[in-house]
């Protein structure tokens, strides 16, 4: 029981210090608005290619291999520690995403390893790839300057940060994501 209850109480501690960052930068996007400091949305917007650091603005951590799935697959989460993707952009707009260490390809799972009926899980794929999954649409967030909303080109269902236990998925039900700050990353050179 006592196990129960401290595992409980981190829980809710981790939750409560991420509603607290994510309140923090709505605060500051607000005032960002409020002061006309914003931009619009360009069809002429540079995305960072070659080496890069992908951090989500919900949970001001960067996307990197969690663990090990099974022998082919590593699971992806938020960390404090930036993972290095190489980001290498491919005829008709796609986006190929490659974890250096080990030239693995970020790729969203079929539908018999997704996590449930609305989140499909996030992997590397360790043997390497060059399927259609491993394609990614990247496009500027709008309202929401330096952010990005990237999107499975195979699935064309959005990438976000779970608001629990640092998990990434996409999202399976579609849709576009708004204003919802879970669907908002930002992509920085190495």
């Amino acid at each position: 029981m006592q196990l129960k209850l401290t595992e409980i109480l981190g829980r809710f501690n981790v939750m409560h210090n991420n509603q607290a960052l994510t309140i923090k930068r709505l605060k500051e996007l607000t005032a960002s608005l409020e002061s006309g400091n914003t931009r619009q949305p360009s069809p002429n917007v540079t995305i960072p290619t070659g080496c890069v650091k992908i951090r989500s603005f919900f949970g001001d951590k960067y996307l990197a291999v969690s663990s090990n799935y099974d022998s082919q697959r590593r699971q992806l989460g938020l960390q404090n520690n930036p993972e290095e993707w190489t980001l290498t952009r491919h005829v008709g707009n796609y986006y190929r995403i490659t974890r250096r260490q080990g030239q693995e390809d970020l790729y969203a799972a079929m539908d018999d390893l997704a996590r449930d009926s609305q989140r499909r899980r996030i992997f590397t794929w360790i043997p390497g790839f060059g399927e259609d999954q491993g394609k990614w649409e990247i496009e500027e967030a709008a309202g929401f300057p330096g952010t990005v909303h990237i999107r499975s080109g195979y699935f064309g269902e959005y990438l976000y940060a779970a608001d629990f236990d640092n998990l990434v998925f996409t999202w399976i039900p579609k849709g576009t994501p708004g204003k919802d700050t879970q669907y908002l990353w930002q992509i920085e050179q190495c």
